[in-house]
């Protein structure tokens, strides 16, 4: 066989392995769950006066829970598309999202917390939350 044949085949020999391999990852890629069944989201929407700084204290507030929460949740600022100021709270289970309910009621600390967001933002009146139920 002359060199110009064997080229191909020689190239295609070097190539194959490496194309074969180059997805091997994506299967550990694709869409992750946001939250898992049995899980509840809170989706909180406060139209905030000052968003800047009702960002920074949500931030605030959000590092407190993480170290003072006896039952432990997740939390994430967002600013929704309407300039609102939004936080996005993942509980394990409805009795441990009403535990932490009662837990931010009754800690001093968070309620301050609490009412310098709504110094900042206006009314806690306008404050929305939107609970799911993850299926």
């Amino acid at each position: 066989m002359n060199i110009k044949k064997c080229l191909p085949i020689f190239v295609m020999g070097l190539l194959i392995p490496g194309l074969a391999a180059a997805g091997h990852h994506e299967d550990r890629e694709g869409v992750a769950l946001a939250a898992q069944p049995g899980q509840i989201m809170i989706v909180y929407h406060w139209p905030c006066a000052d968003a800047d700084r009702g960002l920074a204290l949500l931030k605030e507030m959000i590092a407190y829970e993480s170290k003072a929460a006896p039952y432990p949740y997740s939390a994430a600022p967002a600013i929704h598309e309407d300039g609102a100021l939004v936080s996005v709270d993942v509980h394990a289970s409805a009795d441990s999202m009403e535990k932490a309910t009662a837990w931010q009621a009754d800690d001093e600390a968070w309620q301050a917390q609490f009412a310098e967001m709504e110094a900042a933002c206006g009314s806690a009146d306008d404050l929305s939350m939107t609970v799911l139920s993850m299926q």
